[in-house]
């Protein structure tokens, strides 16, 4: 149950940019327990009433549960800007939206939650194979591990998010593998959450130097959290992919 309420909240994940009002519900079927291959259907539940009699509409939000579900749970111990990729192609599908304009994939930070807990769910099921069936395939759901994020301390009413590419440069790289660094960015010291977890590795490993002074390129993804009166109580800044390592000009000497 935990993994089927699991894989509810991917659902909604998917589902965020839409309505929030829509419910995803995951209807058990059949479980085949040689291998425990899982098979749902899946209702929605508090349907705008506009939308009731667009039976396009009811299409096309199946479809989207169905392959963005498939996709990603492929990529579930996928590195961040592998699970970017995915959502990028996912792009067209909230674009074909009919009759209905403005929907978007939702933010990657959301996606690995969602994947944290379908992985964690996972995990308490032990060694044996985990099918998930889909229209798309069936998808084995290996045994992976994801780091939580860390929450708010103030409930958010409302968020904005955005990505980007840009240089910023290291304050202090995290030693610990908390994969939490300090960078400057806008003259303000802030705290960046690193999910390319592939070039952590390479760095914790000596692969990679940092220097002073010396700046990232790389993508991000930063969201802006409100209140009920639009004031800003916090924002999240997450490095997606890291490209190189930016190495300050040379300095000659003045004399």
């Amino acid at each position: 149950m935990r993994l089927i309420e699991a894989l509810d909240g991917l659902d909604h994940c998917l589902l965020s940019s839409i309505n929030t009002s829509l419910e995803p519900v995951s209807i058990l079927n059949d479980v085949q327990h040689s291998s425990l291959k899982i098979l749902l259907a899946r209702a929605l539940r508090k349907i705008p009433d506009e939308l009731v009699s667009n039976l396009d509409w009811k299409k096309w939000v199946g479809g989207l549960l169905v392959k963005g579900k498939y996709k990603l749970l492929e990529h579930i111990d996928s590195d961040a800007p592998i699970i970017n990729q995915v959502l990028i192609e996912l792009e067209p599908e909230y674009k074909a939206a009919p009759a209905l304009v403005g929907y978007h994939p939702p933010r990657l930070i959301d996606v690995q939650d969602a994947l944290g807990n379908v992985s964690r769910a996972r995990a308490a099921l032990g060694n044996c194979p985990v099918t998930i069936q889909t229209e798309f395939g069936d998808v084995v759901i290996q045994n992976t591990s994801m780091v939580e994020a860390d929450n708010l301390l103030l409930e958010p009413s409302e968020s904005l998010s955005n990505k980007g590419r840009e240089y910023l440069k290291v304050k202090s790289p995290d030693m610990l593998g908390n994969s939490q660094w300090s960078v400057v960015r806008g003259g303000r010291s802030i705290k960046v959450d690193m999910l390319h977890a592939s070039w952590i590795e390479n760095y914790h490993q000596g692969k990679i130097s940092i220097l002073p002074g010396d700046s990232l390129d790389c993508s991000f993804e930063e969201t802006i959290f409100y209140d009920g009166e639009r004031n800003e109580i916090g924002r999240r800044l997450s490095v997606i992919e890291v490209f190189s390592v930016v190495r300050p000009p040379k300095q000659s000497a003045l004399i």
